[in-house]
């Protein structure tokens, strides 16, 4: 069980570290987005630079992607950028109205209630793993923290 935990360190802390990044991109976002007076505009662009450093990320890295492979992806699984396009549009609207730390604690209520869902009907290529007391107790303790810090916040 030791050396389960271990080896789920790492990876547990570069999404940390992911997830401490949202706040700043919501804020990023909005700030464009009010230079710019373009929600839209302020998405592309965030886009637009993101797909710049994913190619060179491509173009550098060691590991040639199987380019054809993708053909056979079932269709949902190209929906991402679809997905992201409305979320950052909608983080950018969220940040400019309730500020970074309101949007950031209802978009985490969310994901977690979307992602408990997911994991339990198994969908989207994700193996099922049931809703168990444990992690209903998990959720329903973080989102009473996020309950307490949302309620804080007005």
């Amino acid at each position: 069980m030791q050396t389960r935990s271990l080896n789920h360190f790492w990876p547990m802390l570069l999404l940390v570290a992911a997830g401490s990044l949202l706040p700043a991109q919501f804020a990023t976002n909005s700030a464009l987005a009010g230079q710019t007076h373009s929600v839209v505009l302020s998405a592309a662009t965030s886009y637009a630079v993101g797909t710049l450093l994913l190619v060179a990320l491509l173009l550098l890295g060691r590991q040639q992607p199987h380019w054809a492979a993708a053909r056979t992806a079932p269709i949902w699984a190209w929906l991402g950028g679809l997905i992201g396009s409305a979320y950052v549009v909608g983080s950018v609207v969220l940040t400019q109205q309730l500020g970074a730390a309101l949007a950031t604690t209802l978009v985490i209520a969310a994901q977690l209630l979307t992602a408990i869902l997911l994991d339990h009907f198994g969908v989207l290529g994700l193996p099922k793993r049931p809703i168990n007391r444990l992690r209903a107790a998990a959720v329903v303790l973080a989102l009473a923290g996020l309950g307490l810090r949302f309620w804080g916040l007005q």
